[in-house]
């Protein structure tokens, strides 16, 4: 080879080293050329996490990783910044779909993807069941049955039903109405209806014989009922705009609206507009708003505690207290009749209407907040619960229904099937479904006709 030869490669070498190297060190440091835009541009990260752990990640149809062993999640990297499509698979499992955006030098977190099983397995808990009530404590259910010797109910821990407790209410036409418990779950309330109007009957679970007749100071004029949460024993009451205690035959507060007992105080809305604040005894400790409410002043008004903050909800209407200025803010336009169930790290707010359900995100609770709406139904959601901080369950139109919250992108759902596969392998057909979704044992309750079912293990 002679010297002119080795000269020209040396230089070519050299000319090639300058001209790549950039592009080698870019390619290194995560640049990549999008040919869609005809520029190098940075990319970003897709990390994804499910329990239980998945058996395949697809990402936009090409990239397949497994988690690795005795891990839940995947990392994939070098994406460019645009649209991609993930893909979660497991055995026996319903797929998770989602297209999502990567941005540049970010990574997309789905980390919270719940994967359900596409043929949940069910044990009947009762045959003869009409109405069913779980204690706050989560533990321990009550279930109701009507026969021709009136009402009857049974107490038990869900962990052990042969630990049961019975007791009869010799009532003939009438029905539960709603129980309502206290909130250290040792009693509950049982309002009864009949044709001539609405009875109540404390059920004391400690005690062998139940309280056979109904309790004097509460009748068809009584509303807003609740107990003492510091005192199983106390029960409040409004009663023409009087705020009353059990056992005490004066009332405790008048011209009361709304109440809410919230840290052994009552927080309440006077028809006078504002907002104030008493002990149990009635005592004034402070007034919390200097404005007047422009609410209706009806028997729908309702205050709310949730996620640390005040609400007041005036039919289609809800505000939130605003501690610094002493003012109600609006922070949803009317809507008609809602329901507003906090998630269970007190985060999140699901907003349900008759037909929607809505998500307000975290810090919802003011004006610039967003609310993004979930699902939308022909037919009347009945009933709606979180089944952890990512995922709710409701029914509607006798279909059951689980959904994540993650509404970047499409929000995936899954219907229940409506015909399910018991333990013994029998089939029932699931109608008119009421539901209960227990957080403590991770199950699913259905009371399907006068059958009351429980799934198996549904979170983990």
């Amino acid at each position: 080879m002679t010297k002119k030869t080795r000269l020209i490669l040396l230089l070519v070498c050299v000319a090639l080293f300058f001209s790549l190297t950039p592009f080698i060190v870019l390619y290194s440091m995560g640049y990549r050329f999008d040919f869609s835009s005809m520029k190098i541009t940075a990319t970003g990260g897709i990390y994804v996490r499910s329990l239980p752990e998945a058996e395949n990640i697809i990402i936009d149809s090409k990239i397949n990783q497994k988690p690795a062993f005795f891990s839940r999640d995947v990392f994939v990297q070098n994406l460019l910044p645009k649209q991609h499509s993930v893909l979660v698979q497991k055995t026996g499992y319903y797929s998770y779909q989602k297209n999502i955006s990567v941005k540049e030098n970010q990574v997309t977190k789905l980390e919270d993807i719940l994967l359900i099983k596409n043929n949940l397995a069910f044990d009947v808990l009762s045959k003869t069941a009409d109405y069913f009530s779980f204690a706050p404590d989560l533990r321990n259910i009550l279930i109701e049955n009507t026969d021709k010797n009136g009402l009857n109910f049974n107490y038990y821990p869900i962990i052990n039903p042969n630990n049961k407790k019975t007791f009869l209410l010799a009532l003939s036409n009438a029905k539960v109405g709603a129980i309502k418990w206290a909130g250290d779950s040792t009693k509950a309330l049982i309002e009864i209806q009949n044709p001539t109007g609405a009875f109540y009957y404390i059920f004391d679970p400690e005690k062998e014989t139940q309280q056979a007749t109904p309790l004097s100071y509460l009748n068809n004029n009584s509303r807003q009922i609740s107990f003492n949460p510091q005192n199983s024993s106390d029960i409040f009451y409004i009663k023409n705009n009087w705020l009353y205690r059990s056992g005490i035959s004066s009332g405790v507060l008048k011209n009361v609206i709304a109440y809410l007992i919230e840290n052994n105080n009552i927080i309440w809305l006077s028809s006078d507009g504002f907002i104030y604040e008493s002990d149990v005894s009635g005592k004034l400790i402070n007034k919390l708003t200097t404005e007047k409410a422009e609410v209706a002043y009806d028997k729908n008004c309702e205050i709310i505690s949730a996620s640390g903050k005040i609400l007041l909800k005036d039919n289609g209407d809800l505000f939130a207290l605003d501690t610094a200025s002493k003012t109600l803010k609006k922070i949803n336009s009317p809507a008609g009749d809602f329901k507003l169930l906090p998630s269970p790290d007190a985060k999140n707010f699901l907003y349900t209407t008759q037909k929607e359900i809505y998500i307000y995100l975290v810090g919802s609770i003011a004006p610039e907040n967003k609310k993004v709406l979930l699902a939308s139904q022909p037919n009347d959601i009945n009933y709606s619960f979180w089944l952890n901080n990512s995922y709710i369950i409701f029914s509607a139109g006798g279909r059951i229904i689980i959904s994540e919250i993650d509404y970047r992108g499409n929000i995936n759902t899954i219907p229940v099937p409506q015909k399910i596969t018991m333990s013994d392998s029998q089939i029932l057909e699931i109608k008119n479904p009421e539901i209960f979704f227990n957080r403590a044992d991770g199950k699913l309750y259905i009371l399907t006709g006068n059958t009351l079912l429980s799934s198996e293990k549904i979170t983990q």
